[in-house]
């Protein structure tokens, strides 16, 4: 990212706060023209004071100057920061709003394709960095090029031969920001990367805590960890590094510098005290502002690197929408025609299936892992689209519909329950929270066999239940998901293995709750377990993304093909 696409996307934030930033950078201003009278009032304070017949009066003229300069100038810098602390944190907030935004509408895909650590990392670190160009970079900017421009100017007005001397120094100045420009974005881009790998590893380590323990995976895991924060540690170095060079660089050139002054004042040029002091102070005041201008190219590019890790999620291609038709009440009747699907990979997932589900229909999708059945949910949902082929709802394409539309008409229920860290009630109520009656929720809770054990909790339906449902048993865990999926209300129901996470006892309840949730609703249950499909009105039976047979429980047993050999499988085994 080039610096004039940088502030170009960085300045789509900022328009909306110019007159703060304004404001921000005039309040600077008056602070560092104040700073820089200092050095001419202890001049003036030494050569009329101290050197020349002292006088009361004069003393307090300038003892009250200097403290009003001091005063004043740090009222004014304090209101300027304060301004841009403000622009900073509202630029870091809308960022992060459009950014999570962006996540929401991302394709499922993205998500395959990016680890989950990478993208948070994109949300807490890089924008940090970013919010500190809109800041901290541009106040420093202004405060030390003004500071600069006023001394510099002040300096040759006091003696301009001496002066000249700082102007054979900037061009060796600048060769040296130059230099390190590239090795410090580079460096900084290093650091984002290996930062979200960072923030990936233990996000997958903290989750699965207890996994790494019960296989003795801590030493392999803390090898990884300790490799990643090495990296980041040598990245670092490199950047701080690169500036301690120019920081000491521009040292040495100010120290020559300032030897120089001290020489030719006090034998060429035979300078007073005073001026000799202006003089000599002004020069140290200019060390600070210097440093500062060649150090802000260190925060410059490491938000530039920041900026195009933040700004390439935004513009990420959203999922498609193109539909323009409403699905508001779906009879249920779903056919897929010669559908094919493939992942990034080329590997074909699914093979010319065609499948014909009529309303109020069960359907059970069974097979070996890798067979499809995942797939052919996906695609009837849109998280992905078929390579080729149609799949339709009531008669009707479903690239017709409005995605939002066609998804209310589906439930869900996985065995990988995923719970959000809100309150029983908000996770029935899930997307419906507003507008769902009390009475709903809890009649989908008496339902999915959940009522009781809810009663039970602390604040009941207010209960918070922690980080994905991690104060509740597996069981409650999946009822808790059942209960979203019956007060969703939905005419098409997919399972996953809906009840795998529950008791003998306590499945029989549930799935007798499952079986009246089903009527006058199209089911498509995706089985693991033969024993939860003998009921549905059709199993259809998968091999390598292809139909191979499907029927009934009885007729498929007859058949005596893949279907039996599954079924034989697993329960005379």
């Amino acid at each position: 990212m080039q610096y004039k696409q940088f502030f170009s996307r960085l300045f789509f934030y900022l328009k909306a706060h110019i007159g703060k930033l304004v404001f921000t950078s005039v309040m600077m201003m008056f602070a560092t023209a104040l700073e820089s009278t200092i050095p001419e009032i202890t001049g003036r304070i030494v050569d009329e004071l101290f050197v020349a017949q002292r006088d009361q009066q004069t003393a307090l003229i300038y003892a009250l100057a200097l403290f009003s300069v001091i005063v004043l100038s740090s009222i004014f810098a304090m209101t300027s920061t304060a301004a841009s602390s403000w622009v900073s944190n509202k630029v870091i907030m809308d960022l992060r709003v459009d950014m999570f935004a962006k996540l929401l509408r991302l394709p499922k895909s993205y998500f395959d394709q990016h680890p989950t650590g990478k993208t948070l990392s994109k949300l807490t670190y890089d924008v940090e960095q970013i919010a500190a160009a809109a800041s901290s970079i541009w106040l420093d900017f202004i405060k030390s090029s003004m500071s600069v421009i006023i001394l510099v100017g002040y300096l040759f007005y006091k003696n301009w031969q001496l002066s000249l001397t700082l102007l054979i120094l900037l061009p060796l100045v600048y060769l040296a920001v130059k230099l390190s420009s590239n090795r410090m974005r580079s460096s900084s881009k290093k650091v984002q990367n290996s930062m979200g790998q960072m923030t990936h590893l233990l996000d997958e380590n903290i989750s699965g805590s207890s996994l790494v323990k019960i296989y003795h995976a801590q030493k392999q895991e803390s090898t990884k960890f300790n490799d990643l924060i090495k990296n980041i540690r040598q990245q670092r170095f490199k950047v701080d590094m690169t500036g301690a060079f120019n920081t000491g660089f521009v040292n040495i050139l100010i120290g020559l510098s300032l030897g120089s002054v001290v020489y030719f004042s006090s034998t060429l040029l035979n300078m007073s005290a005073g001026e000799f002091l202006s003089f000599f102070t002004a020069m140290g005041m200019l060390v600070k502002p210097a440093k500062s201008l060649v150090n802000i190219n260190k925060p410059l590019q490491t938000a530039m690197a920041a900026g195009e890790s933040v700004f390439g999620l935004i513009d990420e291609d959203e999922e498609h929408n193109d539909g323009t038709q409403q699905l508001t009440s779906s009879k249920g009747a779903i056919k897929f025609k010669d559908v094919s699907f493939s992942y990034a990979d080329d590997v074909t997932v699914l093979n010319k299936i065609n499948l014909d589900i009529k309303p109020g229909e069960t359907v059970a999708l069974v097979g070996s892992t890798g067979s499809g059945k995942t797939t052919i949910i996906q695609l009837l949902a849109k998280f992905y689209s078929p390579d080729s082929g149609v799949i339709s709802i009531d008669g009707t394409d479903i690239r017709k519909f409005e995605v939002d539309s066609l998804r209310s008409q589906i439930a869900f229920v996985d065995q990988n329950v995923r719970l959000f860290n809100d309150t029983v009630k908000g996770n029935i109520a899930l997307g419906q929270i507003d507008t769902m009656s009390e009475e709903q929720i809890q009649h989908a809770a008496k339902v999915s066999n959940a009522h009781e054990f809810i009663q039970e909790l602390s604040g009941q339906f207010d209960t918070q239940i922690g980080e994905d449902g991690a104060k509740l048993s597996g069981g409650q865990r999946q009822r808790l998901a059942i209960a979203r999926a019956i007060a969703k209300d939905s005419p098409i129901l997919i399972l996953d293995e809906a009840t795998s996470a529950l008791d003998s006892a306590t499945e029989k309840q549930v799935q007798a709750a499952i079986d009246e949730m089903q009527k006058d609703r199209t089911t498509i249950i995706i089985a693991h377990r033969l024993s939860t499909v003998q009921k549905a009105d059709r199993i259809v039976v998968l091999r390598r993304g292809e139909i191979i047979e499907q029927g009934s429980h009885q007729e498929l047993l007859s058949a005596n093909g893949e279907y039996a050999s599954l079924y034989n499988h697993q329960f005379k085994d």
